[in-house]
């Protein structure tokens, strides 16, 4: 029994990590698939719709500043599951306000929406981050496939679909929205800016600029965006080695941004009326909101200290 619950157990381990791999070959040719069922020019605006997103050409619309951030998250969630998501991260926030913070039912609610949005933000933002990363990293292996495809005489939009063709997600679609985008007639500069409102990376509009000012200009394609490969690896190396420098600096200032509230909880746990004193003077929550100003200030000043410009 133990030798077939083993089994089992690995078994079970095999069948969900194929499925991870497999569930991300399906995303990368998910145009693909909806061609063969809606057709193409179905299947690009049903892919920007599903992540928020509406319109063709210099028309695209990103809604909202919100709408832009979700879209560049790569998430595919409607309307109405943004608002149960926000309505759970509010929900949780009010229990951390409950057990943590305060239990007045006046500041309860304001409390707990104030930390359930910081943590939808939070998330966001991390998801948004990890993505430009990793369609960074996947950048310059794309434009080398497009150069060696150039190389061998075959036409930009023949070159962006082979990259949409071969390379993984994220770039994988994006590559393959900007081909379908070029197919229904649009402009290649305008496709470009569209994918870099889609995506956000700084190192992606380099290369919308370089393809723009080459097709005003002229010149050999190939060799410029070889260049910008290799100038976009070594700004990969420059960011990792500034990173490894400043490691203890930011590990610092994360200590000493948590340290306030990590002292507040542990001293609530071991007295609890260890501050019934300064909420029963009345100027509790002035201390409170100062106290938080101070910081919030504090950790502005300590960000630029080991935030690098790179």
């Amino acid at each position: 029994m133990i030798f077939a619950s083993a089994l089992l157990a690995f078994d079970t381990l095999l069948r969900a990590v194929a499925s991870v791999r497999r569930a991300k070959r399906d995303v990368r040719n998910r145009l693909e698939r909806l061609r063969e069922k809606k057709g193409v020019e179905e299947a690009y605006g049903e892919l920007l719709k599903r992540r928020g997103l509406g319109g063709r050409d210099g028309q695209q619309s990103l809604g909202s500043w919100f709408n832009q951030y979700v879209a560049q998250t790569g998430l595919e969630i409607n309307f109405a599951k943004r608002i149960l998501y926000v309505t759970a991260f509010c929900i949780i926030g009010y229990i951390i306000t409950f057990l943590f913070i305060t239990r007045d039912p006046v500041l309860q609610p304001i409390f707990g929406v104030a930390i359930g949005f910081v943590l939808a933000f939070l998330v966001l933002r991390y998801l948004r981050n990890k993505r430009i990363r990793i369609f960074t990293e996947q950048l310059s292996p794309a434009i080398d496939i497009i150069v060696r495809s150039l190389n061998a005489g075959h036409p930009l939009t023949t070159s962006i679909a082979l990259v949409a063709r071969e390379m993984p997600d994220p770039i994988g679609s994006e590559f393959g929205i900007l081909s379908d985008q070029m197919t229904f007639g649009s402009e290649l500069e305008q496709a470009m800016l569209n994918m870099y409102d889609r995506v956000g990376a700084p190192e992606l509009n380099m290369l919308t600029v370089s393809v723009s000012v080459q097709r005003g200009t002229g010149g050999n394609l190939a060799e410029i965006l070889e260049n910008l490969s290799q100038m976009i690896r070594d700004r990969l190396i420059i960011k990792a080695k500034i990173k490894a420098i400043s490691a203890e600096g930011r590990i610092t200032a994360w200590i000493m941004l948590v340290f306030p509230f990590l002292l507040f909880f542990m001293l609530r746990t071991m007295v609890p009326t260890y501050f019934d004193l300064v909420w029963e003077s009345g100027y509790g929550t002035f201390i409170v909101v100062g106290c938080l100003i101070l910081i919030f200030f504090g950790m502005i000043v300590i960000r630029r200290l080991v935030n690098f410009d790179y």
